[in-house]
């Protein structure tokens, strides 16, 4: 259990509030400090998950999708896609962007027969939340889908 008037007392002996609880430079030098730590380490993260590359392939998937579906963009942020990609990667490590890629196109081939009607944004086509809060990634199921298309025409 935690005592607040212990570390109370324990933050203003180290001289990180003042007598009347309000962070101290020292503090919030600290805070800056922590803060620049977390950002380099997620940047170090980030590219471990996805490869030096992953901001060209990321543009490149974008690509794949048309800038506006009748149900809004269709094409979001890079910094929304790299966010998603790294749960994707981390959840899907099975996959390279060799075949995100090349799921992307045939997905995007599949609904352009049908201009485009229904489909999901860029996205929500990696990582979509359903009601139960479960992750759910048509990537993945396109991934799976694009290796079983290769394969039959390897075979014919």
């Amino acid at each position: 259990m935690i005592n607040p008037s212990a570390e109370r007392s324990i933050c203003e002996i180290k001289g990180l509030i003042n007598d009347k609880g309000i962070l101290t430079h020292k503090a919030l030098s600290l805070l800056d400090e922590f803060e620049t730590y977390l950002v380099k380490t997620k940047k170090k993260v980030t590219t471990a998950v996805l490869g030096d590359e992953h901001i060209d392939k990321i543009e490149e998937y974008k690509e794949y999708f048309p800038k506006k579906l009748s149900s809004g963009p269709g094409r979001q942020s890079t910094r929304e896609l790299k966010q998603k990609f790294v749960w994707f990667f981390k959840n899907y490590p099975e996959y390279t962007w060799d075949d995100v890629l090349e799921a992307a196109n045939y997905y995007n081939f599949e609904y352009k027969q049908k201009n485009y009607e229904f489909m999901t944004n860029s996205s929500n086509f990696i990582k979509k939340d359903t009601v139960s809060r479960e992750s759910v990634s048509k990537l993945a199921d396109y991934c799976e889908l694009a290796k079983d298309v290769v394969q039959e025409l390897k075979n014919q």
